[in-house]
């Protein structure tokens, strides 16, 4: 009997050992994923934010400029170029401290201003029919007349990648690749005879060997680099298009939005009060462009914790 005891006795205490064993096991893992929980949660929050539209009050007013414009245009380097009302030129560094002007009041209404190259500007004049050429310190080295390119109603201009000019010709319907002497080195077919209602542009950008004019009453139409049509985005209603990394961003009052030309997806672009308003709105290198109904330029930063 004794011998039994000691045997029963032996083998309580081995299962209350392993009883309590696997409650120290239990709670050393609960309070690992206690840790680990806490240690994550820091990182995990703002990934419960994301996507989610700012506050208005999220933004942060770092200069409004002081001249009146109908127009602006920001460079890769995050220069500013205003157009005014009198289609005078003037160019601003990123911090708002003026740098160069250019005026040249004869030649009508400047519409436009491609700033893809700092070193090499075009201002369009539709009334004359003519682009002019400006380098980095806003001074002309060339005025090209678009009737010697056989061009008789160009609506669009943009700079091409190798520092040629695409013109769109809406009495031809045709998108014209020029140099810029106005030799003529790609063209389009008659987009009226491809297409039931050829482009009727009012803005073209160029970039990576393709070309995108905004027709705010369809949407976008794109071509290559050899100047053939290759498909409509149907987003219409679009005053002012850009691109940045990859992205177009798309603006009409009261509304910036981002398309994802791989996904072919839309999403908002976070905007303050003062954006519903805007005349024309871009983001670029983390600062938000709002030009109001005033003809003022006001420059926008982004506070902690939002996201472009």
């Amino acid at each position: 009997m004794p011998g039994e005891l000691v045997a029963g006795y032996l083998l309580l205490v081995a299962v209350r050992r392993l009883l309590v064993g696997r409650a120290n096991e239990q709670r050393a893992t609960n309070n690992r994923q206690r840790t680990t929980l806490a240690l994550l949660f820091p990182l995990l929050f703002p990934l419960c934010l994301f996507g989610q539209t700012p506050p208005q009050d999220s933004f942060s007013l770092l200069h409004t400029f002081p001249l009146e414009a109908k127009y602006f245009a920001v460079d890769k380097l995050r220069q500013v170029y205003l157009v005014t009302p009198a289609n005078e030129v003037a160019k601003y560094s990123q911090e708002g401290r003026e740098l160069f002007r250019y005026n040249n009041n004869t030649r009508g209404n400047l519409s436009y201003i491609d700033a893809t190259d700092p070193f090499n500007l075009l201002l369009f004049y539709p009334e004359l029919q003519a682009i002019a050429t400006l380098d980095r310190t806003m001074n002309e080295t060339a005025l090209l007349l678009l009737f010697s390119a056989d061009i008789i109603n160009a609506t669009a201009i943009a700079l091409a990648n190798d520092n040629n000019i695409w013109v769109y010709d809406q009495a031809t319907f045709r998108l014209v690749k020029i140099a810029p002497d106005g030799a003529v080195l790609a063209s389009s077919d008659n987009l009226s005879a491809q297409l039931p209602q050829p482009p009727k542009a009012t803005q073209a950008i160029a970039r990576e060997n393709m070309v995108y004019l905004n027709d705010s009453g369809k949407g976008i139409f794109l071509f290559d680099g050899f100047a053939q049509y290759h498909q409509l985005l149907p987003l219409p209603d679009y005053e002012h298009i850009w691109m940045l990394d990859g992205y177009l961003q798309l603006f009409k009052k009261g509304e910036l939005s981002a398309y994802n030309l791989k996904a072919l997806k839309k999403v908002p672009l976070p905007l303050p009060k003062a954006g519903e308003q805007a005349i024309q709105a871009r983001w670029q290198g983390g600062r938000l462009y709002l030009l109001s109904e005033d003809g003022r330029l006001s420059v926008y930063g982004r506070n902690e914790g939002m996201k472009e």
